[in-house]
């Protein structure tokens, strides 16, 4: 009867252990008090190997299982349930955030599938990464390079002012734009790049967004808008069209009387990148639309404003300057500064001659460009 007794209570104490495994995993001691004892009882009590008193492996047996179950949580038999629970959820989650990155993996992607421009992500540890379309601005064929090599094709003049650039950004100040000359094959191109630095984990990394100004390169620039922008018998027949509204506008002629210096200096390429520089400043501070802006000349254009509010912020520029007219562009190593001079006049007068209108804006900017004034405009009126 003792040995039957003694079976149960080692089955039950194996059982409670292999529980405590399974659940907790870790029973190292027990296990090894539940080996020794049950050897001893095997070796003493089945095979008689040795004399000694059943009664002392008896307690021996006993006292390890109460030890055992003094130290066994009843929560144990529950947690099964609970844990596989909680692994589902856990898998529905990690289901969940896989599918979400996976969509913003693809979005990304898509994203960048849509820019004008190419983007290129550059490492402090020196590497660069640029996608399909920077690559094929700038040349290369493989979308992995080195900033060293990057910068070998920068031009030599710009190279200073693009390193000084970088070497600049920091947490207070994060993001930089520069225009520099990059040699692509055996001719130089020029590239407008914008960019923000990004700090994680103790590294950085310069994240920027890269377009060709030059017009044979990449047509969508502000060179093309120059060069696509309308000519002379546009602009009358604008006119005659406003003139039929009869509401008053204002007519805004202007010259950029330094530009063919700038031409002969730098190069042609320099003077319409400053052109169109200043075209796109004006059109998106007075007009907001290209369908108001006209180029009758080489230099000589035309805006036309119909916002007062608009006109009056011209003219407040105009007379006490500010950041809205300020015209110093910055190319690379090339800084200079535009001069513009304006002609102006208030039309009300609908049925009058266009060509006597525009004769007198011609004169006003004569007056303007002419040395017997000491400003750069005239407002007739």
């Amino acid at each position: 009867m003792l040995v039957m007794e003694i079976v149960v209570v080692l089955a039950a104490w194996f059982l409670l252990l292999l529980i405590k495994r399974v659940k907790a995993r870790k029973v190292v001691f027990e296990s090894l008090l539940f080996l020794a004892a049950t050897v001893a009882y095997i070796v003493v009590k089945i095979i008689e190997v040795y004399d000694i008193d059943i009664a002392i492996l008896s307690w021996m047996v006993y006292g390890g299982f109460l030890f055992s179950l003094f130290f066994f949580e009843p929560s144990l038999l529950l947690r099964s349930h609970s844990q596989g629970a909680a692994l589902k959820q856990l898998r529905k989650e990690n289901k969940n955030i896989l599918s979400g990155y996976e969509s913003l993996r693809k979005r990304f992607i898509a994203t960048i599938d849509l820019l004008r421009d190419g983007l290129v992500f550059r490492s402090d540890d020196g590497n660069m990464f640029g996608t399909d379309r920077f690559i094929r601005i700038i040349g290369f064929e493989d979308n992995e390079f080195t900033q060293q090599r990057f910068m070998k094709h920068i031009h030599p003049d710009d190279i200073t002012g693009y390193q000084a650039a970088l070497s600049k950004l920091k947490k207070s100040s994060p993001v930089y734009e520069m225009s520099y000359r990059f040699k692509k094959g055996n001719q130089y191109v020029w590239l407008k790049e914008k960019g923000t630095v990004i700090f994680y984990d103790g590294h950085t990394m310069i994240i920027s967004m890269t377009k060709s100004i030059d017009v044979l390169v990449y047509p969508e620039t502000e060179v093309d808008y120059l060069n696509k922008m309308k000519i002379d018998h546009a602009f009358m027949e604008y006119l005659q069209s406003l003139n039929r509204l009869k509401v008053p506008y204002y007519v805004v002629m202007f010259e950029l009387s330094n530009i063919p210096a700038m031409n002969d200096k730098y190069g042609r390429d320099i003077g319409d990148l400053m052109m169109g520089e200043f075209i796109n400043k004006l059109r998106y501070n007075f007009v907001k639309d290209e369908h108001s802006m006209f180029r009758l000349t080489g230099i000589r254009f035309a805006m036309v404003i119909k916002d007062e509010r608009k006109f009056n912020i011209l003219e407040r520029a105009l007379k006490h300057g500010g950041d809205l007219l300020n015209f110093e562009m910055k190319f690379g190593g090339v800084h200079e500064s535009v001069y513009p001079h304006f002609g102006i006049q208030k039309i009300t007068m609908f049925e009058e001659p266009l060509d006597e209108v525009l004769g007198r804006n011609k004169k006003a900017l004569d007056i303007a460009i002419s040395t017997d004034t000491h400003e750069n405009y005239f407002i007739i009126g």
